[in-house]
């Protein structure tokens, strides 16, 4: 069955059923998130990350939004830092933002927030060109450049984004896998 034939109550009931996370999060009539994700054993995923160097902070949530008749998968994405000079309350989200403000006030308050949509459909390279076009490549962001770690093979790995990515990708599929 095609992604865009499901109605909001059935893909909710079909991740609920799933147990892909705590509870989903129905923002108005379009939009689901998905809030305290589970790995697939069933414990809390780690949705915070932070530069061992520089204190920057990301956190990472999951969603699904309906429009034009076809079904999203969204990355909410928030960003903070220990500097206190500019912070953006929850209150200050807008439009489908809003539906991720359950987590948005995280550690500090943040300074930024992005969303990132693509097609439910859509495959891993589509995946990782919108994370490089609608998130690495944000001016704020830049850090994940130096979260650096060397894996067992020598090689060094640019772990934030690489992780960033892994998660994304694991809950599409197991969305995606839910849903057939």
């Amino acid at each position: 069955m095609p992604y865009n034939a499901f109605d909001l109550a059935t893909l909710k009931a079909s991740l609920e059923k799933a147990r892909l996370a705590g509870y989903l999060y129905q923002h108005q009539s379009s939009i689901l998130v998905l809030q305290e994700p589970l790995t697939e054993d069933g414990s809390p995923l780690n949705i915070y990350l932070q530069h061992e160097l520089t204190a920057d902070q990301i956190g990472i949530q999951f969603g699904l939004r309906q429009q034009d008749g076809h079904w999203e998968y969204l990355l909410g994405i928030t960003y903070s830092n220990q500097n206190a000079a500019y912070e953006i309350g929850a209150g200050n989200l807008k439009g489908d933002q809003k539906a991720f403000n359950l987590l948005y006030a995280f550690y500090n308050y943040p300074k930024a927030f992005y969303l990132v949509a693509l097609p439910l459909s859509a495959n891993t390279q589509t995946l990782e060109q919108a994370l490089q076009q609608q998130l690495f490549n944000q001016p704020e962001l830049q850090f994940l450049e130096s979260a650096v770690k060397t894996n067992p093979m020598g090689e060094q790995v640019k772990w934030m984004k690489s992780y960033l990515l892994q998660q994304a990708l694991d809950m599409k599929v197991r969305i995606q896998t839910a849903l057939l």
